[in-house]
């Protein structure tokens, strides 16, 4: 059964939302060319560009006071130009080509050439044709009592700008449509960027349309879905089976001359901007940065690495209070770091460096003990890199970036050494109920964090056996007449055809895995999963 066009009934939309519709803002007349969003856009690209190319450069050239001013000035008046010509399309008008179908009442996206049932529809942010439409999640913690639920709701609603598209999600919680207007985030789906008793919040943007594979953009377009209103979904609750929906609380679909981003959070006290700098930088940077390991605890320091960042610790004003590590070094952000570093004796000559090698102010010398005993609770020695990054920017440039990435590639050697040698294919249970379905819905719900997951999940389904003209695979699956899982021997581009159709999204995480098919823009699958890691699904006989 097809969903619901958007335009059809929209009382039965609002049939169980306990607030009335908000009306859209006035719409603004326009006085310049469609174009000038365009040539603000490429504005602000050239800069970053520029950025870039000064960072990658050897020598460390950094900007004049004046050289800051002129971007800064530029910034404004090319935010200014676009606060004149906001978007006056509708939210359907600018998704419309980006929307998906949903099936089965999942959220996952229909398979070209297959008959589902459809119900609903995903938005996905990385197929549109702009980069300034950006959704505000907001998830209302699903323990509350629903009539809590609808109060927390109505009050978020009652605090945003009136000119806001608005969805109420399956559980009760929200997504606030809203302009870029270039507002830099960090990526795309900022998770958690404010955190209450009642309810988290999310930001989705297209800050990145393309993957990142070892430091490089490649053409392989990122997903980055939201659910879109009329959209359907089950979950089992209390041993049932419920139907959820999400459902346009406003009038979305025609919602247009949005609030911007930052109008949004500047009602909440929130801000998560990254100026143009940092963002240039983070993009250099990006594959470098990441410390926590698969299993989510803190990788250790090497020696090495630790030494040279105690060594960069100096001539730095330490404070008392703990401000943001890019504004300021606080007396508790070293104490966990130099905590963090396991070598005794590097971490003992760091602890002497502190008084000796810098100024602190007398707040800080005064707590000295305290704020010791605090960080010792908190060891993490990456946070030294940051404070580097921040505060002594000619040494971490030349000393502490090379290390990072001498350790980058370290750690990716080691790892692939790793599961060389730990992942041998389990024998296949036919009493295991999983199937190539729960996997597709694992992918597509974004549970698995690394390759090895995925491997191992597909060895509980699949093995194959070598040939002398052709290799034979056998494919676990469910066969109803039995009730009962089987094995069903197929030829290999049979069962490519079925991984093809499981798309990988790693949770929180940005794949280091080169596809065959990069070049064709093709997404990444359990295919390419299954092709990479090959030798170990292999059986004689």
């Amino acid at each position: 059964m097809a969903t619901e066009e958007f335009s059809k009934d929209k009382s039965n939309q609002q049939t169980n939302v306990k607030f009335e519709t908000l009306e859209k803002g006035p719409k603004r007349k326009y006085t310049r060319k469609s174009k000038t969003d365009e040539k603000a856009k490429a504005m602000i690209d050239q800069m970053i560009n520029e950025q870039t190319n000064e960072q990658t450069n050897e020598q460390t050239i950094e900007p004049t006071n004046s050289e800051a001013a002129g971007i800064n000035a530029n910034r404004q008046i090319i935010e200014e130009k676009y606060d004149q010509q906001k978007d006056s399309k509708t939210i359907i008008e600018r998704v419309k080509d980006a929307m998906i179908n949903t099936v089965n009442y999942t959220k996952i996206g229909q398979q070209e050439g297959k008959k589902q049932q459809i119900t609903g529809k995903l938005i996905d942010l990385s197929l549109l044709d702009e980069d300034n439409l950006y959704v505000v999640d907001i998830d209302i913690h699903k323990d509350k009592p629903i009539e809590e639920i609808d109060k927390i709701r109505q009050n978020l609603i009652d605090s945003l700008p009136p000119n806001v598209g608005l969805v109420k999600t399956a559980h009760g919680g929200l997504h606030i449509y809203c302009n870029r207007n270039f507002y830099q985030l960090p990526s795309n789906r900022n998770v958690k960027v404010a955190i209450t008793d009642s309810y988290d919040i999310d930001v989705f943007a297209q800050m990145t349309k393309y993957k990142i594979e070892n430091g490089q953009e490649t053409k392989e377009i990122i997903q980055n879905r939201v659910v879109a209103p009329n959209t359907s979904i089950r979950e089992t609750k209390n041993n049932q089976r419920v139907t959820l929906k999400y459902e346009a609380v406003n009038d979305w679909e025609n919602a247009s001359h949005l609030a911007s981003l930052r109008e949004i959070l500047d009602k909440w006290n929130i801000d998560i901007e990254m100026s143009y700098e940092d963002y240039a930088q983070q993009q250099h940077d990006r594959i470098y940065g990441v410390q926590v390991n698969d299993e989510g605890t803190i990788e250790q320091m090497n020696d090495e690495l630790a030494q040279a960042c105690v060594d960069g610790l100096k001539n730095l004003e330490i404070h008392n209070y703990p401000q943001p590590i890019n504004m300021e070094v606080s007396l508790l952000s070293v104490f966990c770091g130099l905590y963090g570093i396991t070598n005794e004796s590097i971490r003992s000559e760091g602890m002497k460096n502190i008084r000796q090698f810098n100024k602190l102010s007398a707040n800080a010398d005064k707590n000295y003990r305290q704020a010791s005993s605090n960080g010792e609770r908190k060891p993490n020695p990456w946070i030294l890199t940051k404070i580097l990054k921040y505060h002594n920017k000619d040494y971490y440039e030349q000393i502490i970036k090379p290390l990072l990435k001498k350790n980058y590639e370290a750690k990716k050697k080691e790892k692939q050494i790793l599961i060389n040698q730990t992942l041998v294919p389990n024998k296949i249970d036919l009493q295991d109920v999983f199937t190539l379905l729960d996997m597709q819905e694992k992918a597509a719900n974004g549970e698995y964090e690394n390759e090895e997951q995925i491997v191992m999940d597909l060895t509980r389904l699949l093995v194959y056996y070598e040939g002398e003209t052709e290799d034979i695979y056998a494919i676990k699956g469910y066969d109803a007449i039995c009730d009962t899982q089987v094995l069903y021997h197929k030829l290999e581009g049979t069962v490519y055809k079925q991984l093809e159709k499981i798309n990988i999204n790693f949770k929180n995480k940005k794949t280091d895995e080169k596809t065959d098919d990069k070049k064709e823009s093709k997404p990444l699958t359990a295919k390419h999963i299954f092709k990479k890691y090959a030798s170990k699904f292999a059986k004689k006989g």
